[in-house]
């Protein structure tokens, strides 16, 4: 029974040990994949032969060789190429077929070739580069936010692009001494203080403690500054920022992402605006945005004018109807009572044609009347801007000039 509980244990052990190299090892990955990002090749090839030997997988071997091929070509040193060769025959021996098989063969054969160049001239004498010793140092890992160009999971690195910029300017520092970036530097065991700063970019810094004959590698991730935009425009317009609701104005400067961004704002009743701004990181932007009067919100007063004289002239025409009813009930008394002349009954006649017409036109104004107020307060309150027409104008910003976009939407 104990036999079998310590061969558990022991099995425990070794799977917690195997778990810790793994992480480990992706993380001296990261810090190559970020160096080669960043064409630090020679820090790029200490983090991967640190991986390496902590999890010695074929991906590893072929990005420690793509690291070491890269640090050749800007320090031609021999050891270089032997180191490559090593690593991409390792890689080959472990992968058959697909993969990077046929990038690694090229590139094995091409340093074939030229270490052969090198010892027929006499200049190798070197060994090959000796994998960077697990003693006490420290590295620190940069990694620009949200730009996803290192992979999350160890796996055969490809061809390093052109450089970010945050890495061209980011300043390092180990308990405030300058380092490089992603290089291994010896320190002692203990507490000690990384700090990263990039123009453009929030102060990256973390705590760490490095033990003894161990290399500990800091991964710190560069954030963007924001911007802010201060918008002035119509009380209580609607602010959306790249289709997104973000305020109602008035409003105080907003933190809005780096980078171009579309602008819209929108008003009951106005002529909506939309522009196109280029934010750059920790930009402060100020733009006014004047709206004008929707074509149907500039026919409400027109609509009223007319609803206020059709009810006028219903209401007067109506008046009139019933004094011209009064008339003619008064003069058909008279000629009921047989007390009028006989121009009476014209007279009779005429004062009713006049009423059914007055009548009739007070129908035709109340209704007039009625339609007006109605179809007003509908462009009033279902004026709402609509993906109808678009105008496209040229907006001035502190950075330049951009493409402004208004109409209804």
């Amino acid at each position: 029974m104990k036999a079998v509980l310590g061969a558990a244990a022991l099995m425990l052990m070794m799977a917690g040990a195997a778990r810790a190299d793994r992480a480990a090892a992706q993380r001296y990955f990261r810090s190559g994949a970020e160096a080669y990002h960043a064409q630090n090749f020679a820090a790029a090839a200490d983090a991967f032969d640190l991986a390496y030997a902590e999890l010695p997988l074929p991906e590893i071997a072929f990005s420690g060789a793509q690291a070491y091929r890269r640090r050749y070509q800007g320090d031609p040193q021999a050891g270089h190429v032997k180191r490559a060769i090593e690593l991409y025959r390792a890689y080959l021996a472990a992968v058959k077929t697909g993969g990077k098989v046929r990038e690694a063969s090229d590139h094995l054969e091409a340093l074939v070739a030229e270490l052969r160049k090198l010892e027929s001239g006499g200049a190798v004498t070197a060994p090959a580069s000796s994998p960077a010793r697990a003693t006490t140092r420290i590295g620190v890992s940069i990694a620009v936010a949200g730009q996803g160009s290192v992979p999350g999971d160890i796996t055969a690195i490809a061809d390093a692009p052109a450089p970010q910029d945050a890495f061209e300017h980011v300043r390092t520092t180990l308990d405030g001494i300058p380092i490089e970036p992603f290089a291994l530097v010896e320190v002692t065991a203990g507490p000690h203080l990384v700090t990263a700063v990039a123009d453009g970019y929030l102060t990256a810094q973390k705590q760490t403690v490095v033990v003894e004959g161990q290399a500990s590698v800091v991964e710190l991730e560069l954030l963007a500054q924001p911007a802010t935009l201060a918008i002035t425009s119509e009380p209580g317009a609607r602010i959306a920022i790249d289709g997104r609701m973000v305020a109602i104005a008035p409003t105080a400067p907003l933190v809005v992402a780096a980078g171009k961004r579309v602008v819209t704002i929108t008003h009951r009743g106005r002529t909506p605006v939309v522009r196109e701004v280029v934010l750059a990181r920790g930009q402060a932007l100020a733009m006014r945005a004047p709206l004008e009067f929707t074509e149907r919100r500039r026919a409400v007063p027109w609509m009223l004018t007319a609803a206020g004289l059709s009810g006028g002239l219903a209401i007067l025409t109506g008046a009139t109807a019933v004094v011209r009813d009064h008339e003619a009930s008064d003069l058909r008394a008279g000629i009921d009572a047989g007390n009028q002349p006989p121009s009476a009954a014209d007279r009779y006649d005429k004062r009713v044609r006049q009423r059914d017409d007055l009548k009739t036109a007070t129908w035709v104004f109340g209704t007039a009347a009625v339609a007006s107020a109605a179809l007003a307060i509908g462009l009033y309150l279902f004026d709402t801007p609509s993906a109808e027409s678009v105008q496209i104008t040229p907006v001035v910003t502190a950075s330049g000039a951009t493409i402004g976009v208004s109409g209804y939407f």
